[in-house]
Formats: structure tokens, sequence, C-alpha cells
């Protein structure tokens, strides 16, 4: 990476970052549930690569609830959930960070041209209490991070996450200077609109063929080898 390039590099976070062992899932069925008024069961919806607005509305419709009735559900379900999954939160017992990763933040935050940020289906304050959970919020620079808050369709979110970084750190900021890092076709899919590269990894919910089959510039089986990740990620040489 030359000394004057800048690499904004936007993680998106279940699959990729850590996973919280179905509570989160849990949390957010039971939101789905309370705002519609009767049993919801979103079993065989893949909550993957999606917003959690998105997600909301996605299953509401499947079940029937529709007009204004629906837009005041989804606002409601995104509040219980994090009401639910705020309270379960400090005492999650099967989440975890996935490996390598913290090692892959501090070697990134070591790197002086490397910004390293959020681009996440999870509404912020939702996106907060995750990385919360394993002290790893430091690590992410929110002013250019963009989440499932700012709006409902993750393929808008990088146009957003370059505006702010043109805001943030000047005009010159391009397209190819995101790296979208994440477990789904959709954050494979969702930057080619702006020219952002991609490096998928398979510790997710989606086969490495699936995957592969969307031609991201890079996959990773996973982020434990910490020199390698980096040098996929922010596009140098190993040897280098």
């Amino acid at each position: 990476m030359a000394d004057d390039r800048v690499v904004i590099v936007l993680f998106d976070i279940d699959g990729t970052l850590l996973t919280t062992g179905g509570a989160a899932r849990q949390a957010f069925t039971r939101a789905l549930s309370e705002a519609a008024g009767r049993p919801i069961d979103p079993d065989g919806y893949s909550f993957s690569g999606r917003t959690d607005p998105q997600i909301a509305r996605d299953i509401l419709t499947a079940a029937g609830v529709g007009g204004a009735r629906l837009a005041a559900a989804i606002p409601e379900t995104i509040r219980l959930y994090l009401k639910y999954f705020g309270a379960a939160a400090p005492r999650l017992r099967a989440a975890r960070l996935l490996p390598g990763v913290r090692e892959l933040l501090e070697a990134l935050a070591a790197r002086p041209g490397a910004r390293t940020a959020l681009l996440t289906g999870n509404v912020e304050e939702g996106a907060r209490l995750k990385l919360s959970c394993f002290d790893v919020t430091r690590f992410f620079d929110f002013s250019l991070s963009c989440f499932g808050s700012d709006d409902g369709d993750r393929y808008r979110l990088p146009a957003l996450a370059l505006e702010r970084a043109r805001r943030a750190l000047g005009g010159t900021v391009r397209g190819r200077d995101l790296v979208l890092v994440g477990d789904s076709e959709h954050d494979v899919l969702c930057g080619r609109s702006v020219g952002a590269r991609s490096v998928a990894v398979c510790t997710g919910w989606t086969s490495v063929e699936v995957l592969a089959s969307h031609h991201p510039d890079a996959i990773l089986e996973d982020l434990s080898d910490t020199e390698r990740a980096v040098a996929t990620i922010l596009g140098v040489d190993e040897a280098a």
C-alpha cells in the first residue's frame, strides 16, 4: 500500500466479526411477534446480508401485516429487538468473536493508511451492542460507518459510505479505496455500484461456492492468518 494511500475497510458484523450464538435472532423473533400481536416464526428466512428494517419488513409482510400497520410495526420491531437483545447481551454464553478478528483489527489499527469502519445491516445501536460484548467498538470509526438505520436498502449503503469518506477525508477518496469485508453475497455485490473492492470470508452462513459465484476480489477461509488477511484486504503484496 502506497504511503499516501488511504483505504477504508468496511466490515460486516454477523458471521464476519462475530456470532451471537442465535441470541440476536431470538430477540428479533420475540420483537416481531410482539409488534405483530401474534406469534411470528421466521424459520427458513435468512437474515444474512440483510438490514434489520428489511428483515422486519420481509417477515411481517409474509405474515400478512400490511399498510399502516406494517409501517408502524417495522420501527416497533426494531425498538423491541434492541430492548430484548440489550437485556440479553451482558450474559450471552454462546456468543464469540470469530477466529483472528481481534488480531486483525489491532493490525489494521497500526497501519497509518487504513481506516477501519462498518458497513452492516445492523441498526447502529444494535451494532454497538454486539461489538461491546467483546470490547472491540474502539477499533471502528463510526463517522465513516453505515448501518441499516441509515437506509433499509443495503445496496445504497456503499454510496453513503463513499460520501462520508469524502466529507471526512477529502474529495479525492475513490470508490476503489473502499474495501467491503463480509460473509454474504450481498457484501460482495453491494459495493460494485461505487467500484469498491470486496473480500469474502467463509465464516458465516453462505457457502464458498455461492460466494465464489459472485466473483469477489478475494476469498478468505477465515481471518485467522493476520498477515494474509491484512495483505488481502489492503491489496498489497504479502512479500512487501
